[in-house]
């Protein structure tokens, strides 16, 4: 099979960075664009890849960089506070790219366009309901995407994933939970305990990425694609502190009064608030569309991608 050009936007990030592994390991050529030199340098220490500096928000340069690609991926992931303001607006800069350099646009999706889930496994069929702003945000970057092939002849591919954890998922969260357990502190959790979820680890939904990349699948499409089986959130922090052989403890709230209250002093805590009803009630998704299209899903145990990840931060975070 013939080798591709592949462009990441969004590098230094877990989904980007996963996604430049994947490709990276399988030889595949591949340009990470970033704006921080010294960050991508560490993002991209043991990848075989091309670091370009720039901003993906500017056109020209993104054009100019683009030439004689063949995938470009686009994994920006802003904090939530400025969704409102950059999210269309830096897709729109993507798709144009992607549209004038004939490329395909790989970007990967998430649950919250879905809103409260009508029945499980979600599949793609699922309707769209969202009940966040920022459910509707990413409602309209999907719609965004789709009217962009129906007028322009726009390639694109949307894959929808779980939460993320892994190796360079920083978010302010997933990320402090394995901070806490190798110090032996305490691992916070907002929502319920019980309910069963999906935690994808970061590696898996790259992997996906490379393959919907490397595929000469065509035309405008959605998949699911799952973590490898459904856990509490009780559960999986339990393995998180067991695997750290340290002696943390786990700590959860199920009150949304108290998030919203952590609000008024924490931008973040006021952005979550709306999403957590992720944490309170079974959204599953459905892998068997991906699976039957691009062959058996590749997905990590939890206790192999949980020992993964404490690895990472114990080198990472020097601890």
């Amino acid at each position: 099979m013939q080798k591709k050009k592949h462009l990441i936007v969004g590098f230094t990030g877990g989904i980007g960075r996963a996604t430049a592994k994947a490709l990276s390991d399988r030889g595949e050529e591949v340009i990470a664009i970033a704006r921080d030199s010294s960050k991508a340098a560490k993002y991209a220490e043991g990848l075989n890849i091309t670091v370009e500096i720039g901003n993906a928000a500017d056109v020209n340069f993104l054009l100019n960089v683009t030439k004689g690609a063949d995938v470009l991926y686009y994994c920006i992931n802003i904090p939530y506070p400025q969704w409102h303001s950059e999210a269309k607006k830096l897709l729109s800069v993507a798709i144009e790219v992607a549209i004038k350099n004939n490329l395909k646009l790989v970007f990967p999706g998430n649950v919250y366009v879905y809103g409260k889930p009508q029945f499980n496994p979600v599949t793609e069929a699922h309707p769209h309901f969202p009940n966040s702003v920022k459910g509707r945000i990413r409602d309209e970057m999907e719609k965004m995407l789709y009217h962009h092939s129906v007028q322009n002849g726009l390639n694109y591919v949307i894959l929808r994933f779980p939460d993320f954890y892994g190796p360079y998922v920083i978010n302010g969260m997933y990320e402090k939970l394995f901070i806490n357990a190798l110090k032996g502190k305490k691992l916070s959790w907002y929502g319920n305990k019980n309910t069963l979820t999906e935690f994808i680890f970061i590696e898996d939904a790259g992997n996906a990425m490379a393959i919907v990349g490397l595929s000469d699948f065509h035309g405008s499409k959605i998949f699911n694609y799952p973590a490898h089986s459904p856990i509490s959130a009780k559960d999986f922090l339990q393995r998180v502190v067991k695997l750290s052989e340290k002696r943390g403890v786990v700590s959860f709230s199920n009150s949304l009064m108290l998030v919203k209250f952590a609000g008024i002093f924490n931008k973040m805590a006021h952005e979550f608030s709306e999403m957590m009803y992720l944490k309170q009630e079974k959204l599953l998704l459905s892998g068997e569309l991906f699976r039957t299209t691009f062959g058996k899903l590749n997905l990590t145990d939890y206790d192999t991608g949980i020992l993964s990840t404490l690895k990472w931060a114990k080198n990472f975070y020097k601890l």
